[in-house]
Formats: structure tokens, sequence, C-alpha cells
């Protein structure tokens, strides 16, 4: 039977709860998961509440830990003011960031008085650790939110330890300034709403200093403004943001002085003068609560997030060079190293068209000159490979291994391989790029169909016209496919088929770049070049489909129109971009009549996902008269041409195709992968499903034809 996959939902609590942290309260929220928990805590010697959002989203083993933010509040609030008023989840969910709201001090510890000011005692901890009794004992929320919490929740929550930012409001900006300033390299990044910049000049502080620490003086380490000026610094810049109707910019004391408890020009100068990068934003009207917060939390996410993904990007770089550099020593020191031997490892082999793939013991022959051998991380299924299974690719070769958008390491190289070394991650690319100056295709940026190994990779064959695949049982040959033939663990790749990529990018994810995705998203920008305010049809809601819709949308498309024989593409065409959808079966009209009544001429660029040349006919028939252009996609079964009416194209439709949607593999697949990296192009929508183990392969053939599925990505 079918091994049921795991099917991507935001997760509900997956980690383990230790005994010592006692759920309050879990709750669904912008696709992630909000959850509220107590615990006893050494720090503070109470019981301490925190909250931590954990965005969802598709999760393997091979996911990194996500990001942490963590959100220190201000006087008077608990754990739950920034939760409930923030709104800040969504913003963390698409850049895939977890919040941590710890409490703004202890509660309940029992020292006389501990109640009864707003700005001193419970609800006003200021992030500092106690010194002067009573307060020593239980006020340590420098401990608490540096070392205690962080442990907890990368424990039971999974985030990062690595990668972590912190902000806050208020006393909660003051606390993040400084813990960020004093704990270097702690932090990737800080940010503040209305902070107290300079505590040690102002009533809220001086009271603070006085009566945790025992004297202003001593909270001179605490105070952002003293530890900028004493050359205490960021990396990056800090970011603040300062509403110029705040009440607590001129504050009216007891004594009927009116003081700045916040000073956010002090700490201006003080920045000027050390050369500390700062982003400070002065908003007139906006005041000091909440609804100032929310008008701009999306932008400080944006800004952590985009720091926390360098600093993941700049740590996986870092540790791929030190253990390149480990290898190549290694390599060294053995100067009797053997010669690269066949590799004994396990592939799903396609014996005959349409039956289920069977798991064989291969044989892996070493590489060749200009080849590497690679280690296959995980492989996504494409509707190309079902396409050859179902014996309906003129080109399709029994016996061979399938299997073409894979993430992958690199095993071992060939003689003359320049551009590769072993360690290196890549995406295998059906379509190479040699960039040879005589290539008159790498050459040209009108194309991307290098033929250097076009001859062989159709015959299912390495360049030099041989096999690497053999069965262990009877030494049989195996054919390639594609020049990739991911459906085994390990496979031999064409130096100039393999796209290097950041190590910083799971390969689980990456494998996606190496064929559907790609191919939707250049359909776009390179072959049809959609620009602002134009009107975009889509035939088919697969991943390729959606991949066209999310890039129409990052294009600028003002009206994107969805179209499937099935329903339930509506909704999750509607979360990638689409403003209308059409179901065909709806009505006997024909389906490229229906759209140009919906939108008068036509439609200005339309992309047939499906491979049906019916299809094909209705996206070039119901694109724009005079302009429009309808570009083919799908890959029709053999023997099939399509047709239409010349006057179609004499009234000024154009009609073109695209292979891997135009890119480039070598050059372009790092380029996506980086943008993925640095958050401006999200892909992990498109998997739905995850299966372990290579034998998984024939099951998610069958999930993906379900209907159920965009990318079924099976982890080996």
């Amino acid at each position: 039977g079918i091994v049921i996959a795991e099917k991507h939902v935001p997760p509900v609590l997956s980690w383990k709860i230790d005994a010592a942290m006692e759920t309050i309260s879990t709750i669904k929220v912008a696709g992630g998961t909000l959850t509220r928990a107590k615990h006893a805590s050494s720090s503070t010697q109470t019981t301490m509440t925190f909250a931590i959002f954990v965005p969802g989203g598709a999760v393997g083993p091979a996911s990194p830990a996500p990001p942490v933010l963590y959100w220190l509040s201000g006087l008077t609030c608990t754990d739950e003011n920034f939760a409930t008023k923030a709104g800040a989840f969504p913003a963390a969910s698409k850049a895939g960031v977890a919040i941590v709201m710890p409490d703004t001090s202890p509660r309940g510890a029992g020292i006389a008085g501990e109640d009864d000011a707003y700005d001193f005692g419970s609800g006003a901890g200021f992030y500092v650790d106690a010194t002067e009794a009573p307060w020593s004992t239980n006020y340590k929320m420098e401990t608490y939110v540096t070392s205690e919490l962080p442990a907890l929740v990368e424990k039971e929550f999974g985030v990062s330890s690595e990668a972590k930012s912190i902000f806050g409001h208020s006393m909660g900006g003051h606390g993040a300034l400084t813990l960020a300033l004093k704990h270097a390299g702690m932090y990737a990044s800080v940010s503040a709403f209305a902070p107290i910049c300079h505590p040690t000049a102002c009533p809220w502080g001086t009271k603070a200093f006085e009566g945790y620490l025992g004297s202003v003086d001593a909270g001179k380490p605490h105070d952002a403004t003293l530890l900028v000026k004493e050359g205490k610094t960021m990396p990056t810049e800090i970011f603040i943001d300062q509403g110029l109707a705040d009440g607590f910019l001129k504050h009216a004391q007891p004594s009927g002085d009116v003081v700045d408890e916040l000073q956010y020009e002090a700490f201006k100068a003080a920045c000027a003068a050390t050369g500390q990068p700062l982003r400070l934003r002065l908003h007139p009207g906006y005041d000091h609560s909440y609804y100032f917060i929310s008008s701009f939390v999306a932008d400080h996410v944006a800004f952590h997030a985009e720091k926390l993904r360098a600093k993941l990007k700049a740590d996986a770089v870092a540790k791929h060079a030190a253990e390149q550099a480990t290898a190549a020593a290694a390599d060294e020191e053995d100067a009797a190293a053997p010669t690269l031997a066949p590799i004994e490892c396990k592939a799903m082999v396609a014996f005959e068209a349409n039956k289920p793939l069977v798991l064989s013991e291969i044989i892996v022959a070493p590489p060749k000159a200009g080849e590497v051998r690679v280690k296959v991380v995980a492989n996504a299924l494409c509707h190309t490979d079902v396409y050859t299974w179902s014996g309906q690719d003129p080109e399709g070769l029994f016996p061979s291994i399938l299997g073409h958008e894979a993430g992958a390491i690199v095993e071992a190289v060939g003689p003359g391989v320049t551009t590769l070394a072993v360690g290196d991650h890549v995406v295998p690319g059906y379509t190479p790029q040699c960039s040879e100056p005589q290539c008159i295709f790498c050459m040209s940026p009108k194309t991307n169909l290098c033929p250097k190994i076009r001859g062989t990779q159709g015959k299912g064959v390495m360049p030099d016209g041989t096999t690497r695949f053999t069965l262990k049982a009877d030494g049989s040959p195996v054919y390639h496919f594609m020049g990739c033939s991911t459906f085994a663990e390990y496979t031999v790749l064409a130096e100039i088929s393999c796209a290097q990529i950041s190590p910083a990018m799971p390969l689980y994810k990456a494998s996606l770049f190496g064929c559907g995705v790609s191919t939707g998203l250049g359909a776009v920008f390179n072959t049809t070049k959609v620009e602002p305010g134009s009107s975009v049809a889509v035939f088919g809601l697969g991943a390729v489909g959606l991949a066209v819709v999310q890039a129409a949308k990052m294009a600028g498309a003002s009206r994107i129109i969805g179209i499937d024989l099935n329903d339930g593409k509506a909704d999750v065409g509607r979360e990638f971009g689409i403003t209308d959808f059409v179901n065909p079966n709806d009505s006997d009209e024909p389906i490229q009549k229906r759209i140009v009544a919906m939108t008068t001429w036509g439609v200005d660029y339309t992309y047939d996902c499906t491979g049906n040349v019916g299809v094909m006919r209705a996206a070039l028939e119901c694109a724009h008269r005079g302009w429009g252009t309808s570009c083919v996609i799908g890959v029709a079964a053999s023997g099939k041409e399509i047709a239409t009416r010349p006057f179609q194209l004499v009234t000024g439709r154009k009609w073109v195709g695209t292979a891997f949607g135009g890119w480039k593999t070598r050059t372009a697949i790092p380029k996506l992968v980086d943008q993925h990296l640095a958050g401006q192009l999200p892909i992990d929508a498109y998997i739905t499903h995850t299966l372990h183990g290579v034998d998984k392969t024939n099951d998610a053939i069958h999930i993906l034809e379900s209907g159920e599925c965009l990318r079924c990505v099976v982890i080996y």
C-alpha cells in the first residue's frame, strides 16, 4: 500500500514538552503556532510566563532551526501585550522567524512593595540583574532573557541557538539596546520602539538603578547611550522608531518638572560620535502606544529577518569552507590516497514503462573527465519524471534511473574538473551550460539551450557514450535520464550540468529549483517579461502554474486568472496571487471565449502549464488582440501537434515556448537560491508532502498523480 506522506501544515506542538514547562495555551495564528507557557525559573526563583510564536511552513530533517527574535515589552506589560496588540505574526510567518515574548519581571516574589508602583517592581524589571536586597534574589532579568529563557525555548521549540536578534519597546527598548551592546555577538541585530535611551539621566532609569543596583553610577553599564560612547557598538545598524507625539518625550513629574524619559537625541549624538550606524525614524503624530508599534512592526521584523538570514548564510559558508579546508589537508597528508572506487547504493530503477519502479542495488562508477559523482540528499517529484515513466516520452529508455529535481553534495570529481570540489552543494540541471566562447547558445542572452551534451543526454548516456550505472545483480547497464538520474542515492553528472549553490540552503528545498518552480518563474521573468499592470491567464495550477502566478504577482500584474479543472486549486491559487478562478467544466462555452468575455479583448500574457495541445490553442486564442503573447510550458505527449487559425497570429498574437524558463542553469540557479535565502523568493509552500528513503519514490509518484500535491520531496 501507499505510505502516507507527511503533509505539511503549520505544526502544533511537534516538540517534546518537558515536565519543567507547562503549556497554558496553544493557538494557530498567521499560519504558525502561538504558545503561552510557564516554568519554574532558576534565575528568578519564581514561576515565569512567556509566549512564543513559531512560524509554519514546510519542514523536514534537513530544515534548519528557525531564526528567533526576542521581544522585550515596556513598563506594566506582560508577555501578552505584544502577542495580542502588535500584529507582528503575519510578518514573522512570511519571514520564517520565531518570536519569543518574556514577561517584564518576576511575579509573586513576595517582596514588600513589589506591586506598589508601575515603574518599579512587578512589571518593571528593567532587564538588569539586581544586586540590592531584597530584589537581588529574584530580579535577575538579564540572566533570564540572555541565558535561561533561550536555552529553554531552543530545547522545547527547536528555535535557533545561533541566529538570534532582539527588539523591544520603551523599557524593553532599553533592554534590547543594552543587552545587544553588552553581549557582543549574541544578537545579529537590534531595534527598538521609543526606547529609554539614556536611563541614568531620566527619572524612570534613576529610580530603577538606585533600587535594583544601589546607585545611578551602578546603572551606567546598563545605559545604551553611555555604552555606545564607550565604544560598545553593533556590527550592523541599529534601528529605532520614535513617535513625535509620544507623551514621554515631555513627561510631567510630581514636582511639576517636565522631563524627557526617552532621550533619543542623546543616543543619536553618541552614535554619530562613535560611527555606530543608526536608522532613526521620527513619526509625527504617533504616540507611545501599541497603535504606534503595530504601524511599523512589520518593518522591524523584515529588518531583523534580513540580518538573521545573512548570519545564517555567513555561518554556513564559513562552516563549509572549514570542512573543505580540513578535507584538503587530509588529502595532502595522504599521498597514497587510493584512486576513486565504484560505489554500491540503492536506486529506484524503471525497468518497464508504467510499471512500478524497482528498488535495486546498483554500482555507480567513478566520474570520468569533466564529471562529478554526487550524493543525492533529496529529490522532488516532477510530472516530467512521470511522463517518461508512463511511456509517453519518445526519448524514454528502459531500464533507467529517472529523477531530475534534486539537491546533492559532490562526493568525487573527475579529471579536468575545475569549478567544483568535494563537498560543494549543487542542484543538477537538465539544461547544461558549458559557457565556452565558441558556444553561440551560451554566449547569447536570447537562449539557454546549450547543445554541448544534448546528443548523448538524449540517448541515456554520459558524454563519452557510456553509462555510469550497472545493476549489482548481473552487471547489466542502466540508462541515465535527462543527464541527472536522481532516483538514486548517488549519481554521476557532467560538470556543466551542476549549479553550485550556497551551503546555507537546505538541499531538500534547493531541489525545487531544478525544474518546475524555476521554469514557471522564468517563463514570466525571461521568456515573456511581464510588465507591471499586465493581465495574465495561467492554464493549470500545479507547481509550474503556481510559479507562473507567483512571478506574475512579483512582476506587478494587475489581474491574474487561474484556470484549472480542480475547484480545489482556487484557494491555493489565491494564496499565490490569482485574482480570478475559472473551471472550464462549469460551462459548455469554450474557455477561450469565456476569458475574452471577462477581459473584453483578451489577456496580455497567457501560459499553458498542462501539456494539452487543446489547452495550448485555447491559451493562444484568449491572448489579447494586437499584442497578446501565449507561452507554451507544458510538455505534450509524443506525436501531438498544435493548431490554430493563422488569423489568430495575423491579428497580432505571439506564440512562444520556454525550456527551464530560459534560465542558464549554472549562473541562474545560485541567484535564485540567494534570493530565497534573502527572503525575496518564498518557495516553502510548494512542498506539500515529504517522504523518507529512496524506496518511497513509488509512493511519491502516486501522491503526485493524486492531484493533492504540488511537490512531494523524498529525502534520502
